[in-house]
Order: C-alpha cells, then sequence, then structure tokens
C-alpha cells in the first residue's frame, strides 16, 4: 500500500463555531487563528494528499508534469542529476517541447553537481533555468548565506511543496536508497495560486524571468482550510516563524514538532518549555542518525532545559529524518521546508503549507506515533550523565550552528 495520506474532510468554518472540541479550546483558536489570518496565503476548499515515500511522492509528480499544458514551475534545493533527477530532467524537457512555460529554479549551493550539461537539452527545448545566488561574487546579488531551501512544484494547477528534495536519497528502490524519512504533500485547489505565489517571489529574488501571477483555481468539494506561508528574511517576511510563535505559545493539549535538525532560536526554546509546564504534551522528534553531525550535536546541547520542563525528546535511529512537520492541539498543522534551525530562522527561503482542522493534524499525529517504533527517547538521567567530552563537543557544536 502506498505510503501516503489523502484528506477528504469537511471544510472548516470560520469563525470556529463547528468544531466539535472543548469550549476552551475553541475559543483559544479562533484567538490564534485571528493572528494567524493576517499572515496571507488562506483559502478555505483545498485537497491535500501526504506522502511519506518519495517514489509516490515523485510519481504523483512526474505524473503532474507529464500532463501539464500550460505551465511547469520547479524550485528546490537539491537537484541531483541520478537515478532521481533523470526522469525529472527528461520531463520537464519534454514539457518545453511541447510549449509548456517551464522554469527550473535550484540553488548552486545545495546542486553541486547540477552542470550546464545537463540542463542544455532543457534550456534548448525552450525552458528558463536559474541558478540562486551563484557563489561568482561578479555575479551573486546576495550574501552568500542566503539560499534557497524552498521545494515547489507547480504543474498547471497542481500543487507539490514539502522536504523532498530531487535526489536518490529522498527516494525509495524505484528511484533511489531510501536514505530519507521524509514528508511531502501535494495541493489541489485555491491555495496553488498562493503556492505559485511564493515561487514567484522567489524568482524576483533570484533575479530570475518574471512570470505571471496564476488564476486561482476552483475550490475543491469537500476541501480544506489552508494557509501557505512562506519566509524570506531578506524581504522582511516571517510568516513562517510567526505562525510557530503563535501556535506554539497558544498550544492547550498537545505540541508535536518533527524535525532533523533541532537547534531553534531563544524564543521557541522558551515557548515550548512554557507550553510542558502548562501541562501541554510536548514532543520532539529530530534525527538520531543525521546528515549533519554537528546539528545533531548540538541538538543534544539543548536537551537539558527542555527535558526537565517535561518535554519528551525522541531520536530517530531506523532511518535518517528529513521531515518538518508540526500538529498542535489535533487542529493545525504543517509541511514544508523550515527546519527548526538558524538557517531557517534567519537565512533561507521557505515554505510551508499549514492546515487548520483535524485532518492533517490527526494525519501527523499517526505518523508521528509510527516514526516513534524507529526512535529512541532521551532521559533526563541518560543526558545528565554525560560525559565532559561530550558536554564540550555539543558546545562547540552550538556555538557553530548560530554563526
Amino acid at each position: 500500500m502506498p505510503e501516503r495520506l489523502r484528506l477528504e474532510l469537511d471544510p472548516l468554518a470560520i469563525p470556529l463555531r463547528q468544531l466539535p472540541v472543548r469550549q476552551r479550546l475553541r475559543a483559544a483558536w479562533r484567538v490564534t487563528l485571528a493572528r494567524l489570518l493576517p499572515l496571507g496565503g488562506a483559502s478555505d476548499g483545498n485537497d491535500v494528499t501526504l506522502f511519506f515515500n518519495g517514489d509516490d511522492a515523485y510519481d504523483a509528480m512526474l505524473g503532474a508534469i507529464a500532463r501539464a499544458q500550460r505551465r511547469v514551475w520547479l524550485e528546490t534545493y537539491i537537484f541531483e542529476p541520478d537515478r532521481a533527477g533523470r526522469p525529472f530532467l527528461e520531463a520537464l524537457t519534454a514539457a518545453a517541447r511541447r510549449g509548456v512555460d517551464v522554469v527550473l529554479l535550484y540553488d548552486v549551493v545545495g546542486s553541486p553537481h547540477l552542470t550546464t550539461e545537463h540542463v542544455a537539452p532543457l534550456v534548448e527545448a525552450g525552458a528558463v533555468v536559474v541558478a540562486f545566488n551563484p557563489l561568482w561574487r561578479w555575479r551573486a546579488r546576495l550574501p552568500m548565506l542566503h539560499r534557497d531551501h524552498r521545494k515547489i512544484l507547480i504543474a498547471d494547477e497542481a500543487g507539490f511543496c514539502g522536504g523532498m528534495n530531487i535526489a536518490e536519497d529522498y527516494a525509495g528502490a524505484k528511484y533511489g536508497n531510501g536514505r530519507f524519512r521524509d514528508t511531502h504533500a501535494a495541493l489541489a485547489g485555491p491555495c496553488v495560486a498562493d503556492l505559485a505565489d511564493v515561487l514567484r517571489g522567489s524568482l524576483r529574488t533570484a533575479g530570475g524571468s518574471h512570470r505571471p501571477a496564476m488564476a486561482a483555481p476552483p475550490p475543491q468539494r469537500g476541501g480544506v482550510f489552508l494557509q501557505v506561508l512562506g519566509s524570506n528574511v531578506r524581504r522582511r517576511k516571517r510568516h513562517i516563524q510567526r505562525a510557530l510563535y503563535h501556535t506554539v505559545g497558544r498550544a492547550l493539549s498537545t505540541c508535536y514538532l518533527t524535525t532533523p535538525y533541532f537547534v531553534p532560536p531563544p524564543r521557541l526554546l522558551r515557548a515550548l518549555v512554557r507550553a510542558a509546564r502548562r501541562g501541554v504534551d510536548v514532543r520532539v522528534l529530530t534525527a538520531g542518525i543525521s546528515d549533519v553531525p554537528v546539528a545533531a550535536a548540538a541538538a543534544r546541547h539543548l536537551y537539558g532545559s527542555l527535558l526537565r520542563a517535561g518535554v519528551r525528546i525522541f531520536e530517530m535511529t531506523g532511518r535518517t529524518l528529513h521531515a518538518k512537520t508540526a500538529a498542535i492541539d489535533g487542529l493545525y498543522a504543517s509541511v514544508g521546508s523550515f527546519n527548526l534551525d538558524r538557517w531557517s530562522f534567519q537565512r533561507n527561503l521557505e515554505v510551508s503549507v499549514a492546515a487548520v482542522g483535524a485532518g492533517l493534524a490527526s494525519g501527523l499525529e499517526q505518523r508521528m506515533r509510527e516514526d516513534l517504533a524507529m526512535s529512541r527517547e532521551v532521559a533526563l538521567a541518560e543526558h545528565e550523565a554525560r560525559g565532559g567530552w561530550d558536554r564540550l563537543v555539543g558546545w562547540v557544536a552550538y556555538q557553530l550552528m548560530r554563526l
């Protein structure tokens, strides 16, 4: 059975009169929603499919590209010309040859192996290929550490976003090696136009070609309420960060975060500690086997105050975690590219899609329970028994991750 979850639930009414929850929870989320809506990118009548397996996500994405007749815009941090990337290059080239408006935006730091030779057939077919923030300083428009970490695909009226880049590490046996446990989302409905606007903003930041705004697709029958959030600190857009502070800071019952790199800023750490102390079930799932070992060491430096406050911390050891999700109070959930580290909070272009309603939250909570089966819980006594060398390594790693 494919590792995916399709959400087809009644849309959320605003204000939250129709939510079958306790009055206190309903009232609290009415206030929280009032703070979230000004961040923009909100629409009702959307359809969401969650993918937990890269092969399923790639098949859906390649199928959408093959069916597209008007536009295929792909933005990604990592694009490897490997067993996963080659089918995308071929699909994009075929789309350009049949007259589709094709744009490929990739980050040069994340995609060092993607050369002009690899994209030459795509360019010859008429596609626009943009390298984000080249390292050659005479071509650079932005600081070197300002990277495009978004993962977005717009194929006509279909949209995709989440944590999966285009590379074998994110795929299963069909396209790759299954190294990462990640989460991606397919979207349909008005939210796709909001997602396209985020990508168009990335192009403007990169100095790439202008693309006209996309007309909002019609609402899906029985669709859900979604909000597309972007982060571009250089343009003073911190919508994902603000949404995190609002939702974690006002959580009443549960707060489940999944992140491969857990080095959040002090403000979010304080919000997690306060949530746990007021009785919220706060759980953080992070990477035990990390592709960035310095991030894992830095995260362990922060565990103490969280564990003492009652936050439960789990490290995935069965696979390398790469998913970035949140599920709060069984009513709010998000999936995207945003890591809980300084790079995402202060530097990278990021994107997340969030839902207010029970469907996405319950799906991510169920997936977290499954992920915990291949994870280990960190005990406070174990953490406090660390040796001096481990403490020093953690402190140094934390300082490095704050640069």
